[in-house]
């Protein structure tokens, strides 16, 4: 019984830790947000950059082995003529994921398995040519 309560302890400490290093995170300056034509990205102290849906070539997820207390799921727009990125932590990330799901045949299955990577990956979702499937 002292067991499963120190394991019921040690649980909520480290959910309690992530909790408060989520809120501490300064990856939430970040901002991202989109519209009907673009899809936006503004760093603390930069221009914003955009990335116009028409010319997105590519999409993609990195993954690297420094999480979970330090941004460790990166996120990649590509058009012709260079890449947005941003952090999963960021400010609107989520609401921008739903639209990236819009496109069609976004390979999801890919974006499970980055999802659940402990190690420094690159997982192609999206790209004009078709070679995410």
């Amino acid at each position: 019984m002292f067991d499963l309560i120190l394991s019921l302890l040690a649980k909520f400490k480290l959910k309690k830790s992530a909790e408060k290093a989520g809120q501490a995170s300064p990856y939430a300056a970040v901002k991202v947000w989109f519209d009907e034509d673009y899809a936006h990205v503004r760093w603390p102290e930069k221009e914003p950059q955009s990335v116009a849906w028409s010319e997105l070539i590519g999409v993609a997820v990195e993954t690297t082995d420094q999480g979970p207390f330090v941004e460790d799921v990166w996120w990649h727009l590509a058009t012709k003529n260079g890449v947005v990125t941003y952090p999963s932590e960021a400010t609107g990330a989520g609401e921008l994921l739903r639209r990236l799901q819009e496109i069609p045949s976004l390979n999801n299955e890919r974006l499970i398995q980055a999802m659940a990577s402990t190690s420094n990956q690159m997982f192609l979702l999206w790209d004009h040519e078709g070679r995410h499937k």
